[in-house]
């Protein structure tokens, strides 16, 4: 009888002679999360870089636009032409939406006159009177969202801002 009986109910151990089953699952989805924010927290930290580097090379490839030798197809000289200025930021700007301010300056670099031109909406601006040593001055601020950050916390973006200053090129004749 008492065989039939242990044969019947077949009772099982807790815990077998390999150890306690299921060891390594527990420990996986107890240290899952502390990786999972360690991986969110590099690509975040690359999404800043980008963002940084993105803002920086718009600014200074406009301003290196405005500042350059030349006239765009319509006959309007590059530091004028304010829609040119905008769509090389534009087009630099990679995930990322700028806010941006062109401005000139008449006394020179270190000086402190810089007066706003290139107001939104305008494609073209002749008010710059572009004299020998005046500047472009591009400002673009853009704004950087945390995804690790604004998932625990209700934070603002980070605003990010690159302002470039170039001596406005001018065609120079030499007798």
């Amino acid at each position: 009888m008492r065989f039939v009986i242990r044969h019947l109910v077949k009772i099982k151990p807790l815990f077998n002679a390999r150890g306690p089953r299921g060891q390594g699952l527990v420990e996986f989805a107890l240290i899952l999360p502390a990786l999972l924010l360690v991986v969110v927290s590099i690509i975040d930290f690359g999404r800043l870089m980008f963002t940084i580097s993105s803002v920086a090379s718009a600014s200074r490839d406009a301003a290196r636009y405005g500042a350059s030798v030349g006239e765009d197809a319509s006959g309007v000289a590059h530091y004028q032409d304010c829609a040119g200025i905008r769509e090389t930021i534009q087009r630099l700007s990679f995930f990322v939406e700028l806010d941006v301010l062109i401005e000139y300056d008449t006394d020179g670099p270190g000086g402190n006159l810089a007066v706003e031109y290139c107001l939104p909406g305008l494609s073209v601006d002749l008010s710059f009177p572009a004299t020998l040593g005046s500047q472009i001055v591009v400002k673009a601020t853009g704004t950087y969202r945390s995804l690790v950050l604004s998932g625990f916390f209700k934070l603002p973006g980070i605003p990010v801002i690159s302002e470039t200053r170039r001596t406005i090129l001018r065609d120079i004749f030499i007798d």
